[in-house]
Parts: C-alpha cells; sequence; structure tokens
C-alpha cells in the first residue's frame, strides 16, 4: 500500500469519529456529509487503519495537554551550559550574570529568572522532565510554517491533506472501538483550528473537534434572543418529527438528546471551576517566621496563560472521556524573538513555568497521574545575540513535559518524570550569526517527530513509526539523567 494512500485514510477515519462522540450517532457521518464522504469509503478506511497500525488498549488510558509555543522559543531557559562560550563568541555579549556561579544560572544550569528556579523545584518533586536536544536533523527547515506542519503532524513535510496528531489518535482507537459513542469531549481546542486536528480540506467543518475558551462557554446553549424564548418550542417539535419518524430520524433524535446532555456538563463544569472548593496545595508547609513562596490552595497565576490552563485541567479531572487537549499559547505572547529578546523572554519563559508548576500541583492533590502535559514549539532559536539583541531561527529546542508526581494514581507505564536529558556544544564561526547549540557526540538527541511517537504509544499504538514515517518514540526510560540535586 502506497503510504499517501493510509495517510488519507487516517485523516477520513480520524475525523469521521468526531461526530458520534459529540452528536451521538454514526448515522449521521453519511447523511452530514454525503458529497464527501461515503459509507462505503469510512469502511475501508476503518478496516485499513486497524490493519496497518498494531494497537493494543492501554492499560491506562492517557489525557495530553498539548501546549504548542508558536514562534519557537529559544532554548536558553533550560539551558544555559554553554553560555561562557556562548557570549565570547556572540555578536554581542550576554550579561555576566547568566554565567556559571552568578545569580542567574542555578544549579542544572537554567535562567533563574526565566523560570528556572521553578524547573529546578519541579524537577526534584518528579513533575517535570526536560529534554535539551530535541534536534531537527532530517529536512531541516526552520521556516514557521513547514516546522509548525511537521511538528503538529508528526511526519516532516507541509501537507494541508494530511491528519495531524490528534486526528490520528482518534483513528487509532476508532478503528479499534476504544472510544465510546457516548464519550463526551474526547477531543478539545482551547486555541480555535489547529493544525495538531488537521483533517484534510475536503472534509466538513462538522467534523472538526469542540472547541471551549477559558470562560467555558458552551457551544451547545442557544443564543439570546428570539431563538432563546422559544427554544422549548422547537426543541419538542423536533422531537415529536422524531418520534413519528423513528426509523428515518433516530439519528436527529439523538443528537437533540446528545446536545441537551452536553449542555447540562458544560454548565456544571463552569460551576465547579468558578465555584467549586479549592484542593489544598500539595508543596504547602505552615511558616509562622517567614511568608510562604506557594499558597495553601491551589491558585494558578492570573497571566493570562494561567486562566486558560487552569480550565484545561479542570476539564481533564471531572472528565475522563477527554483525550486530547489543545492549548496553544494565548496569554503568553509570541516566541519569534528576533529583537530584544533579553528583556521579553524571561518574564515569559516565568510566566509559562509559574502555570505549568501549579498544574503539577493541581493533578497531584487530584490524584490524577495519567495526565500529560507537553510544552514544545516550532524549532529552537540560534544563540547569537544580534545586532537587534534578539534571536533569529535555530533548530536545538527543549521539551517539556509535566504531570502529577509518582505516588499519583493511574500513572502511565514507562512514564518517569524527573529527568534532565541532552548534553550540548556551541557551533559556528565567531561574531557570524549562525551561532547554535548542538548534541554532543554521546547525548542522547530525537527528532521533534518522536515527541508525537510517544503519544501515540501512549494510547497504545506499538508500531508509531507506521504514523510518523519511520521515526521511533523519545525514550523515557532508558535517557541517562543529568539532573543534580541542588540540595545534596
Amino acid at each position: 500500500m502506497k503510504r499517501r494512500t493510509f495517510i488519507k485514510s487516517l485523516g477520513l477515519m480520524g475525523s469521521s469519529v468526531l461526530i458520534p462522540s459529540v452528536m451521538g450517532g454514526h448515522g449521521l457521518i453519511a447523511n452530514a456529509s454525503a458529497a464527501n464522504i461515503s459509507t462505503r469509503s469510512l469502511l475501508n478506511a476503518r478496516a485499513m487503519v486497524a490493519d496497518q497500525v498494531d494497537f493494543v488498549a492501554p492499560s491506562v488510558m492517557p489525557q495530553v495537554i498539548n501546549i504548542f509555543l508558536y514562534g519557537g522559543p529559544s532554548e536558553l531557559a533550560a539551558n544555559l551550559t554553554n553560555i561562557e562560550d556562548i557570549s565570547a563568541n556572540s555578536q554581542n555579549p550576554y550579561p555576566d550574570a547568566l554565567f556559571p556561579g552568578n545569580n542567574q544560572h542555578t544549579t542544572n544550569g537554567f535562567w533563574a529568572s526565566a523560570g528556572g528556579n521553578i524547573m529546578e523545584r519541579m524537577l526534584a518533586k518528579k513533575r517535570l522532565s526536560v529534554y535539551r536536544t530535541i534536534n531537527r536533523v532530517d529536512d531541516n527547515s526552520r521556516a514557521h510554517r513547514p516546522s509548525i506542519f511537521s511538528n503538529l503532524t508528526g511526519m516532516i513535510g507541509e501537507d494541508n491533506m494530511r491528519p495531524g496528531i490528534a486526528t490520528n489518535i482518534a483513528a487509532v482507537l476508532s478503528a479499534n472501538n476504544a472510544i465510546s459513542e457516548e464519550a463526551l469531549f474526547p477531543f478539545v481546542t482551547f486555541e480555535g483550528e489547529s493544525v495538531v486536528f488537521n483533517q484534510g480540506a475536503d472534509l466538513p467543518l462538522a467534523y472538526r473537534p469542540i472547541s471551549l475558551n477559558q470562560r467555558l462557554e458552551n457551544p451547545y446553549q442557544r443564543s439570546a434572543g428570539a431563538v432563546s424564548e422559544h427554544s422549548s418550542i422547537l426543541d419538542e417539535l423536533a422531537k415529536t418529527a422524531a418520534v413519528v419518524n423513528k426509523a428515518r430520524f433516530r439519528q436527529v433524535l439523538d443528537a437533540f438528546e446528545k446536545r441537551a446532555e452536553i449542555d447540562a456538563f458544560v454548565g456544571d463544569l463552569k460551576d465547579r471551576v468558578d465555584n467549586g472548593v479549592k484542593l489544598a496545595n500539595p508543596d504547602f508547609v505552615p511558616d509562622s517566621d517567614a511568608p510562604n513562596e506557594r499558597d495553601e490552595e491551589i491558585t494558578y497565576p492570573n497571566n493570562g496563560f494561567g486562566p486558560r490552563l487552569e480550565k484545561a485541567i479542570n476539564l481533564m479531572i471531572s472528565n475522563p472521556d477527554t483525550l486530547f487537549v489543545s492549548l496553544g499559547n494565548e496569554g503568553l505572547g509570541g516566541w519569534d524573538d528576533h529583537d530584544s529578546a533579553l528583556d521579553k523572554y524571561p518574564g515569559r519563559m516565568q510566566n509559562l513555568l509559574r502555570s505549568l508548576e501549579v498544574a503539577a500541583q493541581h493533578l497531584e492533590a487530584a490524584d490524577k497521574g495519567n495526565v500529560v502535559i507537553n510544552v514544545f514549539g516550532d524549532f529552537g532559536r540560534n544563540v547569537n545575540l544580534n545586532n537587534s539583541m534578539g534571536w533569529d531561527h535555530g533548530n536545538c529546542q527543549n521539551l517539556f513535559t509535566v504531570g502529577a508526581g509518582p505516588t499519583a494514581a493511574n500513572q502511565l507505564p514507562g512514564r518517569e518524570l524527573g529527568k534532565l536529558v541532552g548534553e550540548t556544544e556551541r557551533r559556528g564561526k565567531t561574531n557570524q550569526n549562525r551561532q547554535f547549540t548542538y548534541p554532543t557526540e554521546n547525548s542522547y538527541q530525537c527528532e521533534p517527530f518522536a515527541i508525537s511517537a510517544l503519544v501515540y504509544k501512549y494510547f497504545g499504538v506499538q508500531n508509531p513509526e507506521m504514523l510518523t514515517g519511520g521515526y521511533a518514540a523519545l525514550d523515557e526510560t532508558g535517557t541517562e539523567n543529568l539532573w543534580v540535586d541542588p540540595n545534596v
């Protein structure tokens, strides 16, 4: 079978699963998109996916939050290990405070005011792993669009017809009957359209995932005005017509019942998020002599991004059916730091890491060890500080992967947090812009596609290389841990 044919089948099958999950009936697929998708082609796609992908139902179903940092963040927040060499060869020198032994350089080579102290705490609590050498070698584009497409579809190249990572997950779970038709919100986006849910230009909009925002506004609640005033009448009329013609309109009746169920669910979730009892912070230690850095209750920073992450975490905790959430980076700002990087970047990273630390505390307090938060972007950046005091497009980037500590229930088999992985060296000619870090000869490194392959493995795919074009999963269990406990 040609690979392109198989990939197209993933897009078809993966997208179609979203209709029964949300609207409550397989029959709606053919009726909603008869011009685009036939029942036979759906059955063929389902069979093709089941035949090509080796699937074993996971003993613990994961729930994944994908945070993609559009623009390509610098690696330096988590990797100042080469900073003296970098500064000596850069067009413009870096502040001495970033050098080892100074106040901005933490024990493990993190940038303190760019979230470095937070990373040290999270690593010590085994709620975070940092991979420093996610290094694109094959088809090494440093342009935004192809990098976004390849990283969020999990394979090389840019193709509007190719399904995203979440769509592939939907395809595999559907083909293996691993998603219940009664599931609510299995796939959610808090960022609107995203390549991670890419489904192909020829597929109808109705097959896309549910879109929510940080206010949890209900997409199934009828708007105010005349329609709202007559809502109950319209519902009863539609139900009556469906009941009278049960054989023909069973799917319509199912859809109305599902809409009411979703309406109630979203309203209840919003009430619990807005008015529910907050969980106790597992890191809180009473101290009468000095103020504590952390609060007694789980409290997210009100920095634009924190409230959005809070809603996503609450959704995961409240609804085991939610399997994949795309959060984006709204509220943090863009990461295309070509100028004034030393002024803008540290605060942005601090806001991100502050929010992630609270999210990990929240998951631990809720005893949710099956939730995975992955954070990465288009690419890394050059380490040369250019004449606009910024960084141009580079390659080597970090992966931050976050979750509850090891004592939380339902930990995913094989998942290990508390690791700092990857060693780098500087490359490039002195005083030229193309200065960058590269994995040392003996260091662990992987392509960005290894991240998607790992997510596929979480969801039961035994041969993720089928979905990535040959790239194996990121190694969580065999990679060397370079983290040093600063308290020892």
